[in-house]
């Protein structure tokens, strides 16, 4: 009975904390007085951001970009806006003129920008999103040789979310071929702010001369323009220093050890011939990197291991001969080893250690690394280094059947 009192003092004492659990939101919002962006694009322009914004479309319904159900098939699926400002947030907020909804960027998929831009510098994009709170850091980052916001205009079949539809193509890829790394904004931001200083971005441009963007266009079989992933943009610092071409950027991906699954093209009988007349399925697939110091300049010991299954075969060939089998093996190695090289040419060329040869340095090797940091020695450093690659591949299977079909029909 004498505890009650003070029982009750403590109980009015936390009703004050209980009333702030029940606020609610200071910031809340309505969901219709919000663009839901799923995409933007930044290009540098007289001097000036060039920000443009592609917001989901609330009016569009399930058309016929690939749902189903009513709705009205004359209305996008998404509207795009293009303003410009001196600094990045004073474009965002320039969107306010030309909309009744104010943009929200927590579920965008996509970011592309402009040549322009990334040889004016990115630096100032990245502290933006790393600094904005609704801005997303996992969205993928592309780069484009012409206008980024032209990107965003273009309508795709199958999908009525074109964001979300070229994160499938990248993620699609990066399983598939491994001829580009799906780059989201905070591994960007990793690898330009790590000991190598640079980093690539996938190109994404238009295959055809214009913009499909009226619903009408895209109710055909096929477009004459499409949006498609193209070469691999080079970034040093924080500006553009080059492309790499898709052959390089998959010889990069050896490098790098960024092989999920990749088929790889070569010459079944590379004795007699140089067609490239058989495919392999590289399914399994590891890069060791060891640096060493020889003398005075690194060698980079590269060993890649990998294995597969054989799933084309255009010369006359009998698979159960094991020399037929290691014949193919020699000469899917030396293709592997002729991608890196490919690579690794142009990347000394452009000077942007895209390899992350510096990384693997200074964890080897930090007493000399932190000489090279010092004298801010590593760009001379990068260019004396020696490529020793080796590479073992192995072809576990041959699929179905023991005989190519042109041994079969010479019978």
């Amino acid at each position: 009975m004498m505890n009650k009192p003070g029982t009750l003092l403590r109980l009015l004492l936390c009703l004050p904390l209980l009333s702030v659990l029940l606020s609610g939101c200071w910031d809340d919002r309505e969901l219709n007085e919000l663009g839901i962006t799923s995409g933007s694009a930044y290009d540098w322009e007289d001097n000036q951001w060039k920000a443009t914004y592609q917001v989901i479309n609330p009016s569009s319904g399930a058309s016929g970009m690939g749902g189903s159900g009513g709705g009205s098939t004359s209305s996008p699926p998404f509207l795009t806006f293009t303003v410009k400002g001196r600094t990045i947030m004073e474009a965002i907020e320039r969107t306010n003129l030309t909309s009744t909804r104010e943009m929200f960027f927590s579920h965008s998929r996509i970011t592309v920008i402009g040549e322009s831009l990334a040889r004016h510098g990115i630096n100032q994009l990245i502290d933006m999103f790393l600094r904005k709170q609704d801005a997303r850091e996992t969205v993928f980052v592309f780069i484009s040789q012409g206008d980024a916001g032209m990107i965003l205009d273009q309508l795709m079949q199958m999908t009525k979310n074109q964001g979300a539809g070229i994160q499938l193509m990248i993620e699609q890829e990066s399983r598939l071929l491994s001829y580009y790394p799906g780059t989201r904004l905070y591994e960007l931001a990793m690898a330009l702010s790590s000991e190598s200083k640079s980093a690539v971005l996938p190109e994404i441009l238009l295959t055809g001369s214009r913009t499909m963007d009226e619903t009408s266009e895209t109710a055909v079989t096929d477009l004459p323009s499409r949006l498609a992933l193209g070469r691999l943009g080079v970034i040093k610092g924080d500006t553009f220093a080059g492309w790499l071409s898709q052959k390089q950027a998959f010889g990069l991906s050896f490098l790098t050890d960024n092989i999920d699954s990749a088929t790889i093209a070569f010459p079944s009988r590379p004795a007699t011939s140089d067609k490239l007349d058989a495919s392999f399925i590289l399914q399994n697939s590891a890069t060791t990197v060891h640096p060493v110091w020889d003398k005075d300049h690194y060698v980079m010991e590269v060993n890649v291991k990998g294995s597969g299954v054989l799933t084309e075969l255009g010369s006359v060939m009998d698979l159960n001969d094991r020399k037929a089998i290691s014949e193919m093996e020699t000469s899917l190695e030396q293709r592997v080893l002729e991608l890196m090289n490919n690579a690794w040419a142009e990347v000394k060329r452009l000077g942007a250690d895209v390899t992350g040869f510096a990384v693997r340095v200074h964890r080897s090797d930090p007493k000399r690394w932190k000489q090279i940091e010092k004298e801010k020695s590593w760009d001379s450093v990068f260019q004396e280094i020696e490529l020793r690659p080796q590479v073992s591949i192995e072809i576990e299977r041959t699929g179905l059947s023991n005989k190519s079909f042109k041994s079969v029909q010479q019978k």
